[in-house]
């Protein structure tokens, strides 16, 4: 009798060791359990869950947007824009917060437009909010209303174009080495098929481009003279990446009828130049249609330009800046 109780006494105890085991395990598996969903609270995909974004849609945020984006996304409703501007082609991260702004008072427009114009801070007033530019980038070097260059900068070669390829007197029609070297390139190929261009104007200094721009501004007022031509130190001109050319016996207001136009919009890329100030692009170019104004950038740059319909200011943003 007395071992049967013992054994009845160990059977018992081992029964509570059992119960109390499993109690203390089921207490673990519980605080594991409310653990790790109080970890998973404080995690963005459980935010963004509360928010009203998808599984795809938050998938979308942890691989696009940096961790200052994603707590601002938080801080706001859901907002199918955030999703669709990073997957704009020229969305740049540094620039989210100005896209939002900048939509929020432009309800009309289209998100490639703003990204397009928060890009080329044509949002801002012309000649305001000034950057002197980063002659460093050399042939890719932006000049424009919002950046410019010094009144003394002047490029380290200049090579004079004949008269030959260029009106006015040897010597006065003058660009960088480079630049020379392209466009005669594009010249002989472009003569062999019958095409004849001559250089209205090249490299202007400081001076020279403050009496061009003095010229409108004193005969049309500044509104106009703003619309055709640049301040002193804001003109491409001043970099020696500039010609302006036409076809022989063409002007300013015809030679975008010619066909020496039409094949220099073909085949400029080809030898690094772009047509800099393009139709229907003023608002980002800040100047009107100019037929005959012709960037030197290089060949990679003109050509990613071309192909993708985009203005140089843009091309800049997105890639040199």
């Amino acid at each position: 009798m007395g071992k049967l109780k013992i054994k009845k006494g160990v059977k018992k105890l081992f029964g509570i060791v059992i119960l109390l085991a499993l109690l203390l395990c089921i207490g673990i598996f519980s605080y594991i359990k409310i653990y790790n969903q109080k970890q998973y609270e404080k995690t963005y995909e459980y935010k963004l869950t509360n928010i009203g974004y998808n599984e795809n849609e938050i998938d979308t945020i942890l691989d696009k947007f940096k961790e200052t984006e994603i707590e601002y996304i938080l801080q706001n409703e859901k907002n199918d824009n955030y999703l669709n501007l990073v997957n704009e082609k020229y969305f740049i991260y540094d620039n989210f917060y100005e896209y939002i702004d900048y939509q929020k008072e432009h309800l009309d427009k289209p998100l490639t437009n703003i990204v397009e114009i928060i890009n080329t801070e044509t949002d801002k007033e012309y000649y305001t909010e000034t950057t002197k530019t980063s002659i460093s980038d050399k042939e890719l070097m932006l000049v424009n209303k919002y950046h410019y260059l010094d009144e003394s900068y002047k490029p380290e070669t200049l090579v004079s174009i004949s008269t030959t390829y260029a009106w006015g007197e040897y010597g006065s029609k003058k660009v960088t080495q480079e630049t020379y070297d392209a466009f005669m390139n594009l010249w002989n190929d472009s003569h062999e098929q019958g095409y004849y261009l001559m250089v209205s104007s090249a490299y202007r200094d400081y001076n020279h481009q403050q009496s061009v721009y003095n010229d409108y501004k004193d005969s049309r007022g500044t509104e106009y003279a703003d619309s055709i031509a640049a301040r002193a130190g804001y003109s491409e001109h001043q970099t020696g990446y500039v010609i302006d050319m036409f076809e022989k016996g063409s002007t300013q207001k015809t030679f975008h009828e010619t066909e020496s136009y039409a094949w220099l919009l073909d085949n400029a890329h080809k030898y690094g130049f772009i047509l800099r100030y393009p139709e229907d692009k003023e608002d980002v170019t800040g100047y009107s249609f100019e037929s005959w104004h012709y960037r030197y950038v290089g060949i990679e740059a003109a050509t990613y330009i071309y192909e993708n319909h985009i203005t140089f200011d843009e091309y800049y943003a997105y890639f040199v800046k």
